[in-house]
């Protein structure tokens, strides 16, 4: 009776410590999406719906490996863009069928080589294949800006920050680094602290 005892206790202590971690781990990294899902997103939001941050990658993408390592593996960036986007991870190449926005897209050239984009992704990046780029999207699917480009968790967190929070009504990019580090950020964090 004592041992069946102590398992039931082991037991519990085991199922509270991964409940545990994978609440803290899931707050510690990005969100990523499905493409096929950022619309059923929005509509659940409705108008309390977010940006749409995409990554338009390729296997083959050196940098695109980099920007997984060094960047959307920061915690920070990751509280930031899990708060202000949906975030999605598209292959520029994929050979799926894929329904957004009300069309139909598809890789018109499947033959599995390299370099055979996608029709979303000539959407989503205006026609302009370099890679790593990103697209951000407003609530009704309408491209905000694309950013190509690798960039490293320090240069990444205030272009983040400035589409996230809508700040290009109130500022240009270049004011708005002046001001985030002293003004922006602080508050910033202390929202994410308590999400």
């Amino acid at each position: 009776m004592k041992i069946k005892d102590e398992m039931k206790k082991i037991s519990l202590l085991v199922l509270c410590l991964t409940i545990f971690v994978s609440v803290g781990y899931s707050q510690k990294t990005i969100k990523w999406l499905d493409i096929t899902e950022v619309e059923s997103e929005i509509k659940k939001d409705d108008v309390n719906a977010k940006r749409v941050f995409i990554d338009c990658y390729t296997d083959w993408c050196g940098w695109c490996k980099r920007m997984d390592k060094d960047t959307f593996s920061d915690t920070t960036i990751a509280k930031i863009m899990n708060h202000y986007f949906y975030n999605v991870k598209f292959d520029a190449e994929s050979k799926k069928t894929i329904d957004f926005g009300g069309k139909t897209y598809k890789n018109l050239n499947p033959t599995g080589k390299r370099g055979s984009a996608h029709e979303l992704a000539n959407l989503l990046l205006n026609n302009r294949l370099a890679y790593p780029s990103f697209s951000v999207l407003n609530p009704d699917l309408s491209i905000a800006t694309i950013i190509p480009s690798y960039f490293s968790p320090r240069d990444f967190e205030p272009i983040i920050v400035f589409l996230g929070g809508r700040y290009e009504q109130e500022y240009i990019f270049e004011d708005f680094k002046k001001v985030y580090e002293s003004k922006i950020k602080p508050e910033l964090m202390k929202k994410l602290e308590k999400e």
